[in-house]
């Protein structure tokens, strides 16, 4: 009778499906641990207090670790075959679990990485709404040139950091800058004036540049396209759940009066201490598509399921588990990949959108305490007065990644959110002086309530450059490009124009625009090329289709048989 494995599937019927080669192949690879077995490592071998055989602890945990290595290979040679053989390789339901499975494990952690991020280079935010201005001795154009050489600096360890990234695996380089950026933070407490707050702020930018290109790559390496939008948003949404969190802990904290630490003071080092901690149990917790058991919450064939699911959705991911990837590439060889990325006529459309985009509603993010401040709020209530923009904006956001994944488009959604903010701005520029402080604060609050379509963005370009080394850097260029509409946000409204900032709003409103018209041109610009592409496959042969995919030197999106997400 043949013996049954715990897929339900008998061995002599997977040497059926496997093969003989393949067959000795994992045989090969069990001899160790059978050997073991027999007795063949017996040094490791004692007696008990009964005389009978016990091995030690140590070699018991190394042959379950082996035990395991084998089970991994076995399932990888059996998923292997059955799709070569055009036989579905895993149940729907065991997808479905595997899926989850990544949620819990890598999303979760995901959303907390950010957390620590956004905590850290948000809370200047919080602060503003204190003294601190005021006992530091600076004005708004002071906070202006910081938050400028806080995203000069992050953007411009963009591509290096990314480097680093593929150089060393996101595993070791994420928790590395983030235990960095929370000792910049927590020492942002001895601030007592400019220099140290522009110091500060460079060196935190020093730190955190592309950590968010880098935390995408590494999620989008786990999901497949149509898997990934929404999955960004709950990254995305986090930033949002941060302003909640922080403002409630910053409207406890900043009613502290405690020692010789001002309140700002005692906000900057407890945030600074947790994000610390968060960035030390990273080094531990983050699972790594480097090792076949990437997590222990997957058993070995969930582990094979999890890689191989992504890497028949896009074969561009196949050596995301190479560990090979990312050693040292000589200078001229990485100056060409950097070209080639910015001069991609394919996704420079995507990173222009990006620029653009979100300038209007980050300004606004960015003066909101400042605004608040200017009509006569107190600082508890500017806090707590975050929180409803922030419930609305993570409502939305995940609204819409879900739609985008469902209906498989992107362009759409970023012309419906700058739909959104577009009669909010009209409001905010023609509203009265002497109009209620209420109706401004609304139109606030609606206007940073709106979907924000960075995951959008992040997956269409992911998606678009199905190519692994092009996926890194435009990830990388990409989110330069956000900065520096972030950068070109922090000098929209200027001091002369206090405090209801009329020029800024015009500004504010072409830009807003000026994203509808750019994201409705992609759509085109992409549709054109979709359908050339289309002629030319349809005239070629079979035989000349095979000869193009053997021999073409065309990569990436370049290649006549990959169509580009619209």
């Amino acid at each position: 009778m043949a013996s049954s494995d715990s897929d339900g599937t008998s061995f002599d019927e997977k040497t059926t499906i496997i093969g003989d080669s393949e067959i000795d192949e994992v045989v090969d690879v069990m001899g160790e641990s059978s050997s073991l077995l027999c007795g063949e490592k017996g040094n490791d071998i004692t007696k008990n207090e009964y005389g009978s055989l016990e091995k030690s602890n140590k070699v018991t945990e190394k042959e379950d670790e082996e035990d395991e290595e084998d089970e991994y290979v076995y399932q990888a040679a059996l998923i292997d075959a059955k799709l070569k053989n055009g036989e579905p390789a895993w149940t729907e339901e065991e997808e479905n679990i595997v899926r989850r499975k990544t949620d819990l494990r890598v999303m979760i952690l995901a959303c907390v990485m950010f957390f620590s991020l956004d905590l850290d280079r948000s809370n200047i935010q919080q602060v503003l709404s204190s003294d601190f201005l005021f006992d530091t001795s600076m004005t708004t154009n002071d906070y202006n040139i910081g938050q400028s050489l806080f995203l000069i600096f992050f953007l411009s360890l963009e591509v290096p950091s990314q480097m680093m990234n593929k150089r060393f695996g996101p595993e070791r380089w994420l928790p590395t800058i983030m235990t960095a950026w929370g000792i910049v933070s927590t020492i942002q407490v001895f601030i007592q004036a400019r220099p140290f707050f522009l110091f500060t702020r460079a060196a935190l930018g020093f730190c955190e540049g592309g950590f968010v290109s880098g935390l995408a790559f590494y999620v989008s390496s786990f999901y497949k396209t149509d898997e990934l939008s929404i999955r960004l948003s709950w990254i995305w949404a986090t930033q949002a759940g941060t302003n909640v969190l922080s403002a409630l802990m910053a409207s406890a904290i900043l009613l502290m009066d405690v020692g010789v630490l001002k309140n700002w003071q005692w906000l900057l080092l407890l945030e600074g201490l947790l994000t610390t901690a968060i960035g030390v149990a990273t080094f531990f917790l983050i699972p790594s598509l480097k090792t076949a058991k990437v997590a222990s919450i997957f058993t070995p064939r969930e582990a094979v399921i999890l890689k191989v699911r992504v890497e028949q959705d896009d074969p561009s991911k196949r050596n995301q588990s190479n560990k090979d990837v990312g050693k040292r590439q000589s200078a001229k060889k990485i100056f060409q990949e950097i070209f080639g990325t910015i001069t991609d006529k394919y996704l420079v459309p995507i990173f222009l959108l990006g620029y653009v985009g979100f300038i209007p509603s980050v300004t606004l993010r960015y003066y909101f305490p400042i605004n608040m401040r200017v009509l006569m709020f107190s600082t508890t209530a500017i806090n707590l007065l975050i929180i409803p923009y922030a419930v609305i904006n993570i409502i939305s956001t995940t609204s819409f990644s879900r739609l985008s994944d469902f209906y498989r488009t992107k362009w759409i959604f970023a012309i419906l959110s700058a739909i959104w903010v577009f009669p909010n701005l009209i409001f905010l520029q023609f509203l009265p002086y002497s109009a209620s402080r209420w109706w401004r604060y609304a139109s606030y609050t609606f206007t940073l309530g709106y979907p924000y379509y960075q995951p959008i963005l992040v997956s269409w370009v992911s998606a678009n450059s199905n190519d692994p080394d092009r996926r890194a850097l435009a990830q990388a260029i990409y989110n330069i490009a956000v900065q520096l509409g972030n950068l070109t946000a922090a000098n929209i409204f200027q001091e002369s124009d206090a405090p209801y900032y009329v020029k800024g709003y015009y500004i504010l409103l072409a830009l807003n625009i000026a994203s509808m018209i750019l994201a409705f041109g992609i759509m085109g610009f992409y549709r054109r090329e979709n359908m050339r592409r289309e002629k030319i496959w349809e005239k070629m042969t079979e035989e000349e289709r095979e000869v193009y995919r053997r021999t073409s030197t065309d990569r990436g999106n370049l290649k006549l048989d990959f169509r580009l997400r619209i």
